[in-house]
């Protein structure tokens, strides 16, 4: 479930600020981002466990760039975690052990760690 807080708005200018990340939390994946304007003394920020919302994964991605990791087999990472973190349909799992998934950098250490091997 997403956390959110928010403290005021202004419209959008040059000094806002976008921060986003993803950290390891106790195994699971944890997503933060925080919406700042110095200019205004506005702030808004938000959070949640798993897979963050699109506009934040976006953001994480454009500034971390992402990992292909084979996904099922030998030498990818299990199914089953594929599945569980990000709630793949099975069309959408299978998709994924044939083509790969495009996973950001702690995405990618998460599931590494469930499969004991190096990152592919």
């Amino acid at each position: 479930m997403a956390e959110h807080t928010v403290v005021l708005h202004c419209e959008p200018c040059g000094s806002c600020r976008f921060e986003a990340w993803q950290h390891v939390v106790d195994g699971r994946l944890r997503w933060e981002e925080q919406e700042y304007c110095p200019a205004y003394a506005v702030q808004a920020c938000g959070g949640g466990w798993g897979p963050p919302p699109p506009w934040v994964r976006e953001r994480i991605v454009a500034a971390e760039g992402t990992v292909r990791l084979a996904v099922g087999g030998p030498d990818g990472v299990p199914l089953k975690a594929v599945r569980e973190l990000y709630g793949f349909t099975l069309p959408q799992l299978r998709a994924a052990r044939e083509h790969g998934l495009e996973a950001t950098p702690v995405e990618a250490e998460l599931l590494c760690g469930m499969r004991g091997g190096p990152r592919g």
